[in-house]
């Protein structure tokens, strides 16, 4: 189940392996009206990811929205997943009603640029970031309703 994250959440979100934000940092998410944190539990409630995005870091004016992570655990379907995760943050971005998102991965990362390519993102731009390139995919945000 994807859904909006908690304050009770914080503990279980900070276990997520790789997420190097401190509790006042997630509140930020959680207590924000331009960022966002949601999170996906499986069957058993346990919180296996979770979904930064947002609107106060972008620094391109073609786009109204932006993801800044998606972390899941390492799991047996955690491809799965992500692109669950990642379906269900484009859906909310537009009930939120955002029509422009972009997602900055590094250039090496060869997975995550196959994952954001096959998921419809287009490679659009590049940067340099902290002496590493990074490679802009962008979306157009459709009505995903059911």
């Amino acid at each position: 189940m994807y859904r909006k994250a908690e304050i009770s959440d914080i503990d279980k979100i900070k276990s997520i392996p790789s997420i190097n934000l401190t509790e006042d940092e997630i509140k930020k998410y959680i207590n924000n009206d331009l960022r966002y944190l949601y999170v996906y539990e499986n069957d058993e409630k346990d919180i296996v990811s979770a979904s930064f995005f947002g609107t106060d870091e972008i620094d391109d004016d073609d786009y109204d929205s932006e993801i800044y992570g998606i972390y899941t655990r390492n799991i047996k379907n955690k491809d799965v997943i992500n692109s669950e995760v990642l379906f269900e943050t484009k859906r909310e971005l537009f009930d939120k009603g955002y029509r422009n998102l972009i997602v900055w991965c590094d250039e090496k990362n060869e997975k995550m640029r196959k994952f954001l390519k096959s998921s419809g993102g287009v490679e659009s731009k590049k940067r340099e970031n902290n002496n590493k390139i990074e490679v802009a995919y962008t979306y157009e945000l459709l009505d995903y309703s059911d």
